[in-house]
């Protein structure tokens, strides 16, 4: 689900510009009252119950209608508009995309209830337990009795002499919440110019940046020598090239001329004549002629033996043939197996510098070394332009007085954190409801007959972040521990960042009681003074927004309850919330600098 806009007219509390907020997804910083803004949003969102708190119409004749809007994107792709008199009933409508305009959906409360559960509407305790953040659920600002702040039990009429010491306490914290409101102003206004200066000094570290990455692309590798060592490193790649070409092309005559002798070679050295019957037959027909001829004296028959040793003669002759040109052979092969080696050897040598300067730039060919020594010289150019347009920046008078303003103005900074820290020491409360307070008590004394208004019993009190995590863990249906480990690692990230680095964690024991980590001790939570408590509570709090967020595109509601953290931990509380929004959305309502910088959309 995703806000759209929210509008409202003559509703108490509810102010912004022309009556109405633009939302986007993402972080949004609205300029409105944080209370009323989520009384507004209860009534909305949950037209079928009556919510405690939901702004009202004035009484009487004469006052103005209020009436309220809101319009956004559901989970199921569908734009819905829920339209509410707060005296009176709602209307859920529904974007035509073909018409281009709203149609009515239904008038029916419990339709629109579900209509909007559907959508993706958080149901009113998901809401209180994990998507919204309200100054007065701190623990600080808790009454005794465990309500928050925002609904207190109803009063009763001080006597005289407890109105006037209160009276004087009030005097008193209305005077150190001025002072602190005033540190305040001039802590903003100096943050305020602080951040102009770092947007004009911004220029200064985008050039240090081009610098730092044109002197990375040119740093020397680490065979540096090899790579000068090519002294004409283009006709040195093109020799190379040659060098490889001309070994490839010897290469492939040596390996056909192999393969040829190999062909010839398979057949093996010829076997012996004596071993061939032909051979052997034509000796013993040789033989047997003569003898035949010297025994019998028939001279004629001796005449046989000249052909059958002529028969194996020419079978000695052939063997003797084939032989030699086996030898003949394997001398060649022995010739060829040398040339390949000188080949390879020759072109070797004369590429040896071009190889030492490829491994030395870790590439694999020479066209990639020849890339590569091009991307030096470009770095190498651009490194050059870059500090010389770093020099001229430095050097202008612009950035030099802003450079200097900068440092006074974080000396300044300090010095004025340091001032607020020690006046207020945590959470202090606006002047102006002190003064309304005042102004009751005053009322009270001046009217004493006035009857006393019956006390509404409290409920029993409890630990707030105890209960904080127990509601968590209900609505992620989990155990408290389950609960808490899921949101450690961004407590564990945040605690340490608003705590000034004097808490590191938060763990849960056997009963469900929260403990404390910090200064290499474990301590219980409901034994911190009531400012370390908040920060407990507030860290938790973003910890299971962040779950709730990462779980579904919800919407989260915060309002400015982060008054009472130091500069450097709204900043980095700010950068955070701009980070968690990313997954869904979140509207808060606060006039602080330091949110509304780091905004996505600020209204």
């Amino acid at each position: 689900m995703v806000l759209l806009e929210i509008a409202a007219q003559g509703v108490p509390g509810f102010a912004p510009a022309g009556g109405r907020l633009a939302l986007r997804p993402g972080y949004n910083v609205v300029a409105a009252d944080g209370p009323a803004l989520r009384r507004l949003l209860e009534a909305l969102w949950y037209p079928e119950s009556a919510v405690a708190g939901a702004p009202r119409p004035a009484p009487g004749p004469g006052a103005p209608i209020a009436r309220a809007g809101l319009t956004l994107v559901g989970d199921d792709g569908v734009t819905w508009r829920v339209v509410r008199d707060l005296a009176g009933g709602a209307q859920l409508q529904r974007f035509d995309p073909e018409r281009r305009a709203f149609q009515g959906a239904s008038p029916d409360p419990a339709r629109i209830a579900v209509t909007l559960r559907q959508a993706g509407v958080p149901t009113p305790g998901r809401l209180a337990s994990l998507l919204s953040l309200s100054a007065s659920d701190l623990p600080s600002r808790r009454s005794p009795g465990g309500l928050p702040g925002g609904l207190p039990p109803q009063r009763r009429a001080l006597p005289p002499e407890e109105a006037r010491q209160r009276l004087a306490g009030l005097a008193s914290e209305l005077e150190q919440a001025r002072a602190t409101e005033r540190l305040q102003d001039r802590l903003d206004g100096l943050q305020s110019r602080l951040f102009k200066l770092e947007e004009l000094l911004r220029d200064g570290e985008q050039i240090r940046e081009r610098l730092r990455a044109a002197e990375q692309a040119a740093a020397p590798p680490p065979g540096e020598e090899a790579v000068a060592a090519l002294s004409d490193p283009g006709a040195r790649i093109v020799a190379f090239g040659r060098s490889v070409a001309r070994r490839d092309e010897a290469l492939q005559k040596i390996a056909a001329e192999l393969e040829t002798l190999g062909a010839a070679e398979e057949r093996g050295r010829p076997a012996p004549p004596w071993r061939e019957r032909e051979f052997l037959l034509g000796l013993a027909v040789a033989a047997a002629a003569v003898a035949v001829a010297l025994l019998t004296g028939l001279r004629p028959v001796a005449l046989l033996a000249i052909p059958a040793s002529g028969l194996s003669a020419f079978l000695a002759m052939r063997w003797v043939g084939q032989d030699e040109e086996a030898a003949r052979g394997e001398r060649r092969r022995r010739v060829l197996q040398e040339r390949e080696r000188k080949a390879r050897e020759t072109c070797e040598r004369e590429v040896a510098d071009v190889r030492a300067a490829m491994k030395a730039m870790d590439v694999g060919s020479a066209t990639e070394l020849g890339e590569a020594l091009g991307r030096r010289v470009q770095a190498r150019i651009a490194a050059a332009e870059a500090r010389e347009r770093l020099a001229e920046w430095e050097a202008s008078p612009e950035t030099r007085q802003a450079a200097a303003e900068k440092a006074r103005l974080e000396e300044e900074i300090g010095g004025v954190d340091g001032q607020l820290s020690a006046e207020s020491g945590g959470y202090v409360r606006d002047p102006r409801s002190i003064e309304a307070e005042m102004a009751r008590i005053e009322a009270d004394l001046r009217s004493p007959e006035a009857p006393a208004v019956p006390a509404v019993p409290a409920p029993p009190a409890g630990d707030p972040l105890k209960a904080l995590v127990e509601r968590g863990a209900a609505e992620m249906s989990g155990t408290p521990g389950e609960a808490l480990r899921a949101a450690q690692p961004r407590v564990g990230q945040l605690l340490p960042a608003i705590s000034a680095q004097r808490f590191s964690g938060l763990l849960v024991d056997e009963r469900g009681n929260l403990l404390v980590q910090g200064g290499g001790r474990t301590v219980p939570a409901a034994t911190l003074t009531p400012a370390d408590r908040d920060l407990c509570y507030v860290a938790l709090k973003v910890g299971f927004l962040e779950q709730a967020l990462a779980a579904a595109k919800a919407v989260a509601v915060l309002d400015d309850a982060f008054g009472g953290l130091a500069e450097p931990a709204r900043r980095a509380l700010a950068r955070l919330l701009k980070q968690l929004g990313r997954a869904g959305q979140i509207v808060h309502a606060t006039t602080d600098p330091v949110f509304r910088e780091a905004a996505d959309h600020a209204a």
